[in-house]
């Protein structure tokens, strides 16, 4: 399995509801940093998996989109908490709609840090 990836990052703001401390439940940002990777189980007749220009162009247009919004305020997030597995579950659904994830993919992994130590991952099949 050959595994392609880009990262991009952006900046967004969410907010916990429940118990946890006043810092989580108040809106704040974190400095997100989004790796994408495909998997493919060969290459095509030029030695490529999957188009990286074409990757990086849709997790810019995608990150793009979503910089600098209040994450709760999105549908997506209107009967979940926003936390970074479920922001994660959300970015990999947007991904897997694209061009990218068709053909020869057969695997799809996005992980989100929030920050330097912390971060969520969804490796889920294609299709």
């Amino acid at each position: 399995m050959y595994t392609i990836g880009v990262q991009r990052s952006f900046r967004a703001t969410h907010f916990l509801v429940g118990s946890f401390g006043q810092e989580e439940l108040a809106p704040h940002s974190h400095p997100y940093l989004v790796e994408w990777r495909i998997g493919v189980p060969t290459l095509d007749s030029n030695g490529f998996g999957v188009d990286i220009a074409l990757m990086e162009r849709l997790l810019e247009e995608l990150l793009t989109k979503y910089d600098s919004v209040l994450l709760n305020d999105l549908p997506f997030f209107a009967e979940r908490q926003s936390s970074l597995e479920h922001v994660c579950l959300f970015f990999w659904q947007e991904l897997a709609k694209t061009p990218a994830a068709g053909g020869a993919a057969t695997q799809m992994t996005l992980r989100i840090w929030e920050n330097e130590h912390a971060w969520a991952e969804l490796e889920q099949p294609l299709g």
